[in-house]
């Protein structure tokens, strides 16, 4: 598994965050993930997968905002 941060840009509002999580939990891949509407990052873990990061930045595109990969990093075992 790998953890990624994505600078999201313009979902400001309760239900923009909500459909994001919601439908980030369906796709394959996906273990984790939060949106932080203070910061306007989405916190993810997935399993590695580029495509993965990919499909989040493609649905955000699809409902009309941008998400920037910032960070990734894999989680420490232990």
């Amino acid at each position: 598994m790998q953890k990624a941060i994505l600078q999201l840009q313009g979902a400001t509002c309760t239900s923009c965050s909500i459909g994001i999580e919601h439908m980030g939990r369906r796709i394959k891949g996906v273990d984790h993930i939060e949106v932080d509407r203070g910061t306007g990052e989405i916190h993810m873990e997935y399993d590695g997968n580029p495509a993965t990061v990919e499909k989040i930045q493609g649905f955000v595109r699809a409902i009309g905002y941008d998400a920037t990969l910032r960070e990734e990093q894999p989680l420490s075992q232990g």
